[in-house]
């Protein structure tokens, strides 16, 4: 693949210039129109438990993906996929059965620090929490010294002008009033103020025009108010969205920033059958919904996604769509969502949280679910000579859950 010669690379760190990303991504969209993208089988050739993973988050500075271990947590290697070549890579993480199944539920990137924070989960009360050091490759214990509940957690966000790595909170928000954060300045746990809500999270996303981190909303769906982080302040705000009557419980499963559009996209789950899903408009901060169009959606479809620079679309991660002929993404030119055959045998719930876009390789890898203990495992293929640099998705904008 070939590099595209621009010379405005988006901050990885600080205020982030929406207007200087979309200048940077639109010679890539426009050379790669009209170019193909296909679903590609793979064989692993690894040993992994059944539901090992959930999410992935890719390393710039090491060319890796690491998937982030759900069931896989207390089996003693985990694996990464070598985006150089392409290949599964077990590795010995070096403490064994200690640590318990379903620990965690996805990762952050700390481009400060060059590190993938892996987010509390089930582990959340244990003494220690743990982070991969994208320098060794090592992963590294931490005593967090912070007062939380079982599963705490359920993924997170960079906050670039802080230089900060939020955890949305799932029990962690019905259960206290203290939510907490990482200071990558320090790599310190700190426990900020919030309100005892109702419900749950799961994931948030970085909207860089506005400065906040908006939670996606999952238990917490049916509720009036949701909350976002106000990155200028550091505050969790609650806002009335407007939907309340008509948004299930477990609507939704991570969320993916357009920079095209300015939109955040929130990635169905229970929602995922429903005539309309919905967006964040980031210009207004106003929740909106739109028609997908689509009839060919399974229950509990989407598990997270992610952006492609190249296709300037969104990818969902088939959870419940696993084992249709057809999935899905948005279009971000247009708003649309698209079916497209996917041309594989996969098994119902075959891949969970978010999807990990590989830079060099133009590829959209999925973690493994229940396809964890098959002996082959899909990415998303598009067909393209360009190569997108690796520091531009470690960019806060892409890299998180």
């Amino acid at each position: 693949m070939s590099h595209i010669h621009n010379p405005i690379i988006p901050a990885l760190t600080g205020a982030i210039s929406r207007g200087d990303l979309v200048q940077y991504l639109t010679p890539l969209h426009s050379q790669n129109a009209g170019d193909g993208f296909g679903v590609c089988q793979y064989i692993h050739g690894v040993t992994a438990a059944s539901g090992p993973y959930n999410g992935g988050v890719y390393s710039p500075t090491q060319n890796r993906i690491y998937l982030i271990p759900l069931t896989q947590c207390n089996i003693s290697q985990w694996h990464y996929i070598n985006c150089d070549t392409g290949a599964i890579v077990a590795y010995t993480h070096g403490f064994g059965s200690s640590i318990a199944s379903q620990s965690f539920s996805g990762g952050v990137y700390s481009p400060t620090q060059n590190r993938i924070y892996l987010v509390p989960y089930v582990g959340s009360t244990a003494t220690n929490w743990y982070y991969i050091n994208c320098n060794t490759g090592s992963v590294i214990a931490y005593a967090h010294g912070a007062a939380v509940v079982a599963n705490a957690y359920l993924g997170g966000v960079y906050s670039p002008t802080q230089n900060r790595i939020y955890f949305a909170p799932y029990a962690q928000g019905y259960s206290s009033n203290q939510w907490h954060y990482v200071d990558c300045n320090t790599g310190a746990i700190v426990a900020y103020t919030a309100a005892v809500i109702n419900s749950t999270y799961y994931g948030g996303c970085y909207s860089p025009t506005q400065n906040r981190i908006y939670f996606v909303p999952f238990g917490m769906a049916p509720s009036t108010s949701w909350h976002y982080i106000n990155c200028d302040t550091g505050s969790p705000v609650a806002y009335v969205h407007g939907f309340s009557a008509s948004i299930p419980a477990n609507a939704y499963t991570g969320g993916v920033y357009s920079p095209t559009q300015n939109r955040i996209y929130f990635v169905p789950r229970v929602q995922s059958t429903n005539a309309n899903w919905h967006y964040v408009n980031c210009d207004t901060g106003t929740i909106v919904a739109y028609a997908h169009g689509q009839t060919n959606v399974a229950a509990q479809a989407y598990a997270a996604g992610c952006y492609s620079p190249l296709s300037n679309r969104i990818y969902f991660t088939p959870i419940g769509q696993g084992g249709s002929a057809n999935w899905h993404y948005v279009d971000c030119n247009t708003g649309q969502v698209v079916s497209y055959l996917n041309g594989v045998t996969t098994l119902a719930t075959a891949y969970a949280g978010n999807c990990i876009y590989s830079p060099t390789q133009g590829r959209v890898y999925f973690a493994p679910y229940s396809q964890g203990p098959q002996a082959s495992w899909h990415y998303v293929q598009e067909f393209s000579p360009i190569e997108v640099p690796p520091l531009l998705m470690a960019n806060g904008l892409f890299n998180k859950f």
